[in-house]
């Protein structure tokens, strides 16, 4: 199992007209790339049918590897996701970039899912949602990735997860507290990464570090390498956009042998409830 992660959404700067929902829906599309997740970004005012569409106009043609879907409500209603591509916003000549894939529904992989694919470049991009029932879609962020990074290595033993709520609490003078669930959970993901063999491996995780320049730049970590145009597993959609550690570093603890530090990746804010 190979991770890697990316950095660079294309979407970023790109203006809430380049969104057309097929619903007509113009409400909260600059949520799509505003860069947090404070607020969802409804697909519809109302509950619509299978088969509703995102489509985006990058403006000129653009190479893509992955689309990332955060913040997402597709784990209830049997959702799927198709990807498709085109050169005219019509779509009438649309390759398929990822097939329809059934998006897990299990936590904590419920709330965050990434499509990952061979390199496209198309200019006009869709991405249509199959559900049962009516239903209305929602996200709080969409990454269109330019860049998948590799890392050759895989994690050690020693790694770990944990979830955080945000609430707001008080507590009476009988000693009993109340308190209001305001958000989450919000995901921290701890990883370690011994006996690097020699300075390549050691390198490549210390430019993810530099990447991310110490949490200012958010870091999509993306837990399996899938990059195929067929069906994603769920192993192949788990992800976690986060904000790496203020400072790393390395110890060479044998010849040419390196044990870099263990660093968390902090999961980036979720709407408030």
């Amino acid at each position: 199992m190979s991770h890697g992660y990316a950095t660079v959404n294309a979407l970023t700067g790109l203006a809430a007209g380049s969104f057309t929902w097929s619903s007509g829906q113009t409400a909260g599309r600059d949520k799509l790339n505003d860069g947090v997740q404070d607020e969802l970004a409804l697909g519809s005012a109302s509950a619509q049918a299978s088969g509703q569409t995102l489509s985006v106009d990058l403006g000129s043609a653009v190479s893509l590897v992955g689309i990332a879907l955060l913040g997402h409500n597709l784990s209830v209603g049997s959702c799927t996701v198709q990807v498709l591509a085109d050169s005219v916003n019509t779509f009438a000549t649309a390759v398929t970039a990822k097939a329809t894939t059934t998006i897990p529904t299990t936590a904590p992989n419920d709330r965050d899912a990434v499509l990952q694919f061979p390199a496209v470049s198309r200019r006009y991009w869709r991405l249509v949602f199959g559900h049962s029932g009516t239903k209305t879609v929602s996200f709080g962020e969409i990454l269109f990735l330019t860049t998948i990074t590799t890392l050759t290595r895989s994690r050690a033993y020693g790694h770990g997860e944990s979830e955080r709520y945000v609430t707001n609490q008080n507590e009476s003078s009988t000693g009993s507290v109340r308190a209001t669930l305001l958000s989450g959970p919000i995901r921290t993901k701890r990883f370690s990464f011994r006996d690097m063999r020699g300075t390549a491996e050691r390198d490549e995780l210390m430019a993810m570090f530099r990447a991310s320049r110490g949490g200012v730049t958010p870091l999509l970590w993306i837990d399996t390498i899938e990059s195929v145009s067929t069906a994603a597993t769920a192993a192949g959609q788990e992800c976690l956009w986060s904000q790496m550690s203020e400072s790393h570093g390395w110890t060479e603890n044998d010849f040419s042998l390196y044990d870099v530090d263990g660093f968390e990746l902090r999961g980036m804010s979720r709407e408030v409830l």
